[in-house]
């Protein structure tokens, strides 16, 4: 479909059709709006006069006491054509004539009228004067008067003012008014498309006509007739075209002529040329203006096939894998009106592929707007498959020397794996080894503190009856011998009598303590149990306590660590208990030393004024998780080192202190070992907080 402009022998009749339709449209309405006001005016003015009038006469009625006379008035009103409804309203609003009978002796609010009428009825009664409205939908005019329904008794100006209300219909003038302006609208449009056709026709005879043959001989010129002219007569503007024409026909056909035979020597210079010299219009077929004969060797195709795209065009044997680089890479240069320079492959005739060398240019007039591109292709295959094997060459080298890199990388990987793993087997031996001894130790201890245990309750009753025998002794004989009463004296006797139960029911005491720190030794020393198996996390921690206990007691340098207990409800735990009784003692042994570091207790001291304190909690999560939280008000753990403190090797502590495995081991233990999780919490100044996850019910597989 032709874009706008049209032709012009569409477009000039199309204009005044237009301009006609337009200009009657707001001439109708115009004079319909106008028309419509007068006759609102008219009705306005009409009432006014029509209701002065009655209500005048209506007054002069009631003066006399004619009332039959002023319902004979009202009833006349009602047989105008033009008045709607008519009616007296006493002074209480009540209706007392009205052109429809049933109105009569009804209140005004029970009459359907517009809102706003009572109110006008009060203000009318105030002024003494009467108003004339405008409906709101304009269709009439309500009249609105005052009426004196005559004096009372003793009277001079009549008390009793009545409203004399009047409805006026201007529909009808309305409606006639519309029918007159329509008809003249119609006269008006008819005379007015009698003039744009007359109009036309002048400028059909003597503008689009000659157009017609003036667009018609540049037709033909552009269609290759060099020889067609425009022949017009006349002297106007389209005659001075047409002469124009003609002498630019003129010049164009000498033009080419001398064109043609400069082609012809072009022709026979790019023949001789190694590449395939090309034009081509820059366009969605890259359709090829000119190409050189070189290009039957490069491609397999003659020349002619590529002109014009007769048989097929140039983009179509370009390898699929390389055409959509090859329009980005000239379209990018192409904007940027600069040349380019592209590599690519294309399908030969025989379905071999070639490596070419495009390099080109675009051809751009005075405005900037392409022409053309030229260029030439040259056949580079030879050099690509040079190049290709060259590259082989490096790649195989570098595949050598990333193999080496990679062998290197992985022996080095090795080493730190094998170091990673000495280092535990020596972590885990020494926790052993001390499992071993603490379970040794509270063996060797259990038997004689469990022999004199047991015998404490034979000596507590032999020492009673004995101290009873005494007792009995000195009632019987109150006066010993001298010698008997010296050894009394001398050996205090009475205060022993007070004193031995004292004594051994202490050392009864002693041993259940001895008892109760052999029992927590040999929780702890369960080191190297493999079973999983139910367990008491709370024993755990608590015997992890015992084994630090010293550790936490006051020392020349550094106050008593104060340990706060928060223990929740929880149930037995599937886990393996020597192993986590291991990362307890590793988190807890870091908390103490933290707190113990002479640098950061001076500080905390400094800034707080608190002693150290270890807050060990345990809680249910998740309904089937226990969670056991250890943290510590040491001087924290900066952002740079928490990122890195499960790293194996990795310690704060000065050589000799740490060996930077205890918490990668706790980390394996939790994680890998009880399907848990083990996150570390900590901000500067405030201290740090381990809390360990672990499941409730692990699986035994």
């Amino acid at each position: 479909m032709k874009q706008f402009p049209f032709s012009l022998r569409l477009s000039i009749p199309l204009i005044l059709l237009t301009f006609g339709s337009l200009l009657g449209l707001f001439s109708f309405e115009r004079e319909v709006h106008q028309s419509y006001r007068r006759q609102e005016e008219k009705g306005i003015n009409d009432l006014k006069f029509s209701a002065n009038q009655i209500s005048g006469m209506l007054e002069y009625l009631y003066r006399r006491g004619d009332v039959e006379q002023v319902e004979i008035a009202i009833s006349k009103l009602g047989s105008e054509r033009n008045i709607r409804l008519a009616l007296l309203c006493d002074e209480n609003n009540r209706v007392i004539l009205a052109t429809r009978y049933e109105l009569r002796n009804h209140p005004i609010a029970e009459i359907s009228l517009p809102n706003y009428l009572p109110e006008e009825f009060f203000k009318v009664r105030e002024k003494m004067s009467g108003e004339v409205k405008l409906a709101q939908n304009k269709e009439s005019t309500w009249a609105i008067y005052p009426v004196l329904l005559g004096a009372q008794p003793g009277e001079v100006r009549p008390s009793r003012v009545g409203i004399l209300l009047v409805e006026y219909d201007i529909l009808l003038f309305k409606q006639q008014s519309y029918a007159d302006t329509l008809q003249r609208s119609a006269e008006t449009s008819i005379g007015l498309a009698v003039f744009c056709i007359i109009v036309w026709l002048f400028f059909d005879k003597t503008l689009t006509g000659r157009a017609a043959r003036l667009v018609a001989a540049s037709n033909s010129f552009s269609q290759g007739k060099l020889d067609a002219r425009a022949q017009l007569g006349g002297s106007d503007e389209l005659a001075q075209i047409a002469a124009a024409f003609n002498q630019m026909g003129d010049r164009i056909q000498s033009d080419t002529e001398v064109l043609q035979d400069s082609e012809k020597r072009f022709r026979s210079l790019v023949s001789n040329l190694p590449g395939a010299v090309y034009r081509w219009v820059f366009d969605a077929d890259w359709t090829i203006e000119f190409i050189s004969d070189a290009i039957a060797d490069i491609s397999g195709y003659s020349a002619t096939d590529f002109i014009d795209n007769r048989v097929r065009s140039f983009n179509s044997i370009i390898h699929a894998e390389d055409a959509a680089m090859v329009q980005k890479i000239i379209d990018k240069r192409i904007l940027k009106k600069r040349d380019y320079i592209i590599e690519y492959r294309i399908i030969r005739a025989d379905k071999t592929v070639r490596w070419v060398s495009d390099k080109g240019q675009g051809i751009f007039n005075e405005n900037g707007d392409l022409l053309w591109l030229d260029g030439v292709i040259f056949d580079i295959t030879k050099r690509k498959h040079a190049e290709a094997e060259l590259r082989q060459i490096l790649e195989l080298k570098d595949k050598l020397a990333a193999t080496a890199t990679a062998q290197s990388k992985q022996l080095k990987q090795t080493l730190q794996d094998l170091q990673k793993t000495q280092a535990q087997l020596i972590q885990t031996e020494k926790m052993s080894s001390l499992g071993q001894m603490i379970a040794g130790v509270a063996h060797e201890i259990n038997n004689p503190v469990n022999f004199i245990h047991a015998n404490l309750s034979h000596v507590s009753t032999y020492s009673k009856n004995l101290l009873s025998l005494i007792d009995l002794y000195q009632q019987e004989y109150p006066n010993p011998k001298a010698e008997i009463a010296d050894l009394i004296e001398d050996s205090d006797l009475e205060f022993i009598g007070e004193d031995l139960p004292k004594i051994l029911s202490s050392m009864k005491v002693g041993t259940n303590r001895i008892r109760e720190i052999v029992l927590s030794l040999r929780n702890f020393s369960r080191l190297d149990e493999s079973d999983l198996k139910p367990v008491n996390i709370h024993e755990g921690i608590d015997s992890t306590l015992l084994i630090l206990q010293s550790a936490l007691k006051a020392q020349p340098n550094f106050d008593e660590i104060e340990i706060v207990k928060q223990y929740g409800d929880l149930p037995l735990v599937d886990c393996y208990a020597g192993q986590l009784n291991q990362v307890f003692m590793n988190i807890l042994t870091n908390s103490i030393y933290a707190l113990h570091n002479t640098e950061n207790q001076d500080s905390k001291k400094h800034q707080t004024h608190s002693h150290g304190q270890i807050i060990i909690s345990t809680s249910i999560q998740e309904t089937n998780w226990v969670k056991i939280s250890i943290k510590d008000n040491g001087s924290g753990i900066d952002d740079a080192v928490i990122t890195k403190i499960f790293d194996p090797f990795f310690t704060t502590k000065p050589v000799g202190t740490g060996t930077g495995l205890g918490l990668s081991i706790s980390y394996q233990i939790v994680v890998d070992k009880h399907g848990g999780r083990l996150e570390c919490i900590s901000t500067v100044g405030e201290g740090t907080e381990f809390a360990i996850e672990i499941p409730i019910a692990k699986s035994r597989s």
